[in-house]
């Protein structure tokens, strides 16, 4: 086992690793949590690397490989970026990380305690956010799977417990949850909460939006609007709660619709023009104004391929809106 271990060691600071080869490290990784003779076996392994690479240069190979992993796997987690010297150790845990949530979970700690909004508390909590025009993909705890969209932030705890498992979402992810009988999912996203045992739906709810979005792709869905219930959804079927006035509407959607966004696609379904234009400066981390007050609060339903840049979105809104399109010092401007 120690020479596998050397092996995958020694393919993973050459960035020669497959794909299956990867898996293996992080599942010795994942075991050393609670087996001492993998752990002892990766600090040996790690201690013949550290004599081999003395040269300062090569002393940064870890957090090198860590980098270029991050954009292998589209997982561009922030590591600390002031290291002490010799701490090398600390160095492969944090790139190992890179591209397994599950290691990230069981090597670094990013406790705290975060409370929801009935204030209850998220046991241990982890956070992981995106800037703008950036996407992650996570693992949590039981193995559901995450895809957080751009300026999106979800908290969850270390482990979930046996009775329910809680997270909190500020902006939009699409959730593919792990089925467990009788420990329901429960999604807080300010004054709305998305209750499931196994399914796989998006949520939209950014704080500065008019409505919370809840789309389902498969299963079932329970949302509620201040602990009461306002929707049961079923495949294809989405409800949307406006922020101001908790007005709640449900439509159907072609399944594409449920997550456009992983696909490139745009799609605003009456929505306003301020609230389009704040989702476009998100995806394409870019600055827009609107400086034609009568069409802010306007009501647009439409559609963009995010491939063909954000230009060409703002243009196609402008058409509808009857507005011109102006550019300056990289801002971009409505009026």
């Amino acid at each position: 086992m120690q020479e596998r271990i050397q092996y995958l060691f020694k393919k993973f600071l050459n960035n020669t690793c497959s794909k299956e080869e990867f898996e293996e490290i992080f599942a010795f990784i994942k075991m050393a949590e609670s087996d001492n003779e993998i752990r002892a076996l990766l600090d040996a392994t790690l201690a013949v690397h550290e004599t081999a690479n003395t040269d300062p240069e090569k002393a940064n190979v870890f957090v090198n490989r860590s980098g270029e992993i991050e954009a292998l796997l589209n997982d561009p987690l922030q590591l600390p970026r002031q290291r002490k010297r010799g701490s090398r150790k600390l160095i492969w845990y944090s790139a190992a990380a890179c591209t397994c949530i599950m290691a990230f979970m069981l090597w670094v700690n990013n406790g705290g305690n975060a409370k929801n909004r009935t204030g209850e508390i998220v046991r241990a909590s982890i956070k992981q956010a995106t800037e703008k025009s950036q996407y992650r993909h996570l693992l949590l705890p039981d193995s559901t799977e995450v895809w957080l969209n751009a300026a999106s932030e979800l908290e969850f705890p270390e482990k979930f417990g046996n009775d329910k498992r809680e997270v909190l979402l500020t902006g939009e992810a699409f959730f593919d949850v792990k089925h467990a009988d009788k420990i329901p999912f429960i999604i807080y996203t300010g004054k709305v909460s998305t209750v499931v045992l196994g399914t796989a739906f998006n949520i939209k709810a950014y704080p500065d939006m008019d409505k919370i979005t809840v789309s389902v792709k498969r299963g079932k869905v329970q949302v509620k609007y201040v602990d009461k219930p306002v929707a049961m959804l079923g495949i294809g079927e989405q409800v949307s709660i406006a922020v101001n006035d908790s007005t709640v509407k449900e439509k159907k959607l072609d399944e594409i619709e449920v997550s456009a966004w992983q696909q490139g696609k745009l799609v605003y379904d009456d929505y306003t023009v301020e609230d389009i234009t704040k989702d476009l400066e998100r995806v394409f981390n870019s600055k827009i104004q609107v400086k034609n007050d009568t069409i802010r609060d306007l009501r647009v339903s439409t559609s963009f391929d995010k491939e063909t840049g954000l230009e060409k979105a703002l243009e196609i809104l402008c058409r509808l809106t009857d507005t011109k399109l102006i550019k300056e010092n990289n801002i971009y401007y409505i009026k």
